[in-house]
């Protein structure tokens, strides 16, 4: 047996509806087009039979019934005819619109490509972040020259990356699709992307930065202004909503909470000034406490 498709359901509750409105049209008609008889002076029904009479007289009364019905059944059939064309027709839109959504990804997918970075590509780009953010940091602290870079330290990183990976996976919200280092367009690797499943949401790109001991500002407004260029491609090339995010972790114990606080509170203000970045969320973290940290803030609306 063939399977019924669901545009033809949609199809068949209109089909309904059409019908129900139109019957309901039709019957006043045809009742006000007969004349039942009805102009029969008394004076000549008198001359038939008696049974003749009585059938005349029985169809009168039966007349003057459906006079009193005929309104109620056509506005009972017209309701009936709007409500089933109303079902079909919210069906078929809410239907439309998943199926718009779909073709809009498919055509955002193929405008820009995402590909997955290969093990050695990640490698290769902690390597290099690590690189930066230790240059930065000795800087900060006063020191002339940057010397002794722990090769290491790119194994930290990655193991933060990859933690944050697995908080929005293990969330599993249904509104994201969630991917670790995608290369978008064949030109920028970013850190983490949520690609929202509707236009309900929007897109999350998120940069992760990882600090040993002092945050050097020049270093995250490195960082935020590589995520306004990521913003600006990813939106003209997707016409999609994103919001960025930039997660900062630190390790020191040197930094109090009003430390932090003024850090955030000059790094959005850096922020304020770039148009891409008007919806930005920064958020600096202790290593420490990152298991205390609520993913799920990050993908409210």
């Amino acid at each position: 047996m063939q399977k019924i498709e669901f545009g033809d359901i949609n199809r068949f509750f209109v089909s309904i509806g059409l019908f129900l409105i139109g019957f309901a049209l039709i019957i006043p008609y045809f009742y006000l087009k007969e004349d039942f008889g009805l102009y029969l002076k008394e004076e000549d029904v008198a001359k038939f039979d008696e049974q003749i009479v009585e059938i005349i007289r029985a169809k009168r009364n039966q007349v003057a019934c459906l006079q009193k019905i005929i309104p109620f059944v056509s506005l009972t059939l017209i309701i009936g005819g709007i409500v089933f064309c109303f079902i079909g027709i919210k069906r078929w839109l809410k239907r439309q619109v998943k199926l718009d959504e779909k073709l809009d990804n498919k055509v955002a997918k193929s405008k820009l490509d995402l590909k997955d970075s290969t093990p050695e590509e990640r490698v290769v780009n902690a390597k290099k972040e690590t690189a930066e953010t230790e240059i930065a940091e000795q800087l900060e602290s006063g020191a002339e020259k940057p010397q002794n870079l722990k090769t290491e330290g790119y194994l930290s990183y990655m193991a933060i990356e990859d933690k944050f990976f697995n908080y929005f996976k293990s969330v599993k919200n249904s509104n994201f699709d969630i991917f670790q280092q995608p290369k978008i367009g064949n030109r920028f690797f970013v850190d983490i992307l949520l690609r929202a499943k509707t236009n309900k949401y929007s897109d999350r790109i998120i940069e992760i930065k990882y600090f040993k001991n002092q945050l050097p500002l020049s270093s995250i407004e490195d960082s935020i202004t590589k995520l306004a260029t990521y913003i600006s491609y990813y939106k003209e090339n997707t016409n999609k909503r994103v919001i960025p995010i930039l997660l900062i972790v630190y390790s020191s114990e040197k930094l109090d909470k009003a430390k932090v606080f003024l850090y955030k509170k000059k790094i959005i203000e850096y922020s304020q000034g770039i148009p891409e970045l008007d919806r930005i969320k920064v958020e600096i973290i202790q290593e420490s406490k990152m298991n205390e940290f609520d993913i799920k803030q990050l993908l409210k609306r």
